[in-house]
């Protein structure tokens, strides 16, 4: 129904006694009843039309199933329990996809308006994490959420998409191929929204706090101040979940956000993911091996290299762009990732990934600004 969400729906349980009563006497009964429900005016108005509550029902059903999705209830087993910490958890989910229990979750949100550094931050995030076994959440929309969704498909983990739009309306349109490869690959496409929806501004704020609360951390890559990404972070807040930002250029305006979290020590620094996955106790062999996650590999390029005994014993051998990489960089010089792929000669988002990687295996450290030193 128009105009109802979370706490509405709980306020006609409780005064009808369940949802089901509420149903059964129709869309009458609720209405004469608004004002002690504090219905909104769309849901008096569309109350007052007499709807047929039962098809209604059965439509949302229909709609769901042919976009691939089911509903989960908040007393199904499926149903994730951190949601349920939520003062206005939602009644009900719509999932494509499979919404599997996990260990441990990030979340990674940022601008819609990113620069190529800081998408490249987002998709290494997003890789480095999933091949931890880190569960890696975010709202499916332009810039960092798409880039953190990319990078962790990379990974052998899984992703969750929150949308701000009805399970069947795919937004931004331009992302309907990933949220098919998010469905098919282990991970989930949610909303608890209505099928239909269309991504209104005022989904997105409620969007936020599902992002959050299904995180165990809250990172920030790129965000002004007056962000949603911020949003995310106050609900983050509000739950006891850390939050970390990566540090930008003070002359950087989608720097704004992430620095002021900093100054006012309500993030802490993440310069990459290695840093992240230390602050939370998540050591990648040990998370990968409970999630049963592949152990961290490199893409094919070429034939092994074995390196010098200069290497941390674990890691003496690796492919030929990892080992290239990890040959130009000096344990006291950071060197920029741009100056590494042009001297490497490979693509620079190759070659973040690349670094993301050798961070992971505690053989590169990173420092602002995307500069690399050797551990």
């Amino acid at each position: 129904m128009p105009g109802v969400g979370a706490a509405a729906l709980r306020r006609i349980a409780q005064q009808f006694g369940s949802l089901e009563a509420a149903l059964a006497q129709g869309a009458r009964a609720i209405l004469d009843r608004a004002g002690e429900l504090r219905l909104s005016a769309a849901a008096r108005d569309y109350l007052g039309r007499d709807p047929d509550l039962e098809k209604l029902g059965a439509w949302a059903l229909e709609a769901a199933a042919a976009a691939g999705a089911r509903v989960v209830l908040q007393d199904d087993a499926a149903y994730p329990a951190r949601l349920r910490q939520l003062a206005n958890a939602p009644e009900l989910l719509y999932v494509r996809g499979r919404l599997a229990p996990a260990s441990r979750s990030a979340a990674v949100v940022g601008s819609r308006d990113a620069d190529e550094e800081a998408l490249g931050i987002a998709r290494a995030f997003g890789e480095a994490l999933a091949r931890a076994g880190v569960q890696v959440i975010s709202g499916g929309a332009r810039g960092i959420d798409t880039a953190a969704h990319e990078g962790a498909c990379e990974g052998p983990g899984a992703t969750v998409a929150v949308l701000g739009s009805g399970i069947d309306v795919d937004y931004p349109r331009e992302n309907a191929q990933l949220f098919r490869r998010i469905a098919r690959g282990g991970g989930a496409v949610i909303s608890e929204l209505p099928p239909g929806s269309p991504p209104a501004a005022g989904n997105f704020p409620r969007r936020n706090r599902i992002v959050a609360a299904l995180a165990d951390a809250v990172v920030v890559v790129r965000a002004g101040l007056r962000s949603g990404a911020l949003i995310t972070a106050d609900h983050a807040a509000g739950l006891g979940r850390p939050i970390f930002a990566v540090p930008g250029s003070a002359r950087d305006l989608l720097a704004e956000g992430p620095n002021a979290l900093l100054r006012s020590k309500a993030a802490r620094p993440a310069p990459g993911p290695l840093e992240l996955l230390q602050a939370m106790g998540w050591a990648p062999g040990e998370a990968a091996a409970r999630t049963g996650a592949a152990p961290p590999a490199s893409e094919p390029s070429g034939a092994a290299v074995a390196l010098t005994e200069a290497a941390p014993p674990e890691a003496q051998v690796l492919d030929q762009d990892s080992a290239r990489l990890w040959a130009l960089l000096d344990e006291r010089t950071p060197a920029h990732v741009d100056d590494l792929a042009h001297r490497s000669q490979m693509p620079a988002m190759q070659a973040l990934r690349k670094l993301a990687e050798l961070e992971l295996k505690g053989m590169v450290v990173q420092r602002p600004g995307k500069f690399f030193l050797r551990r």
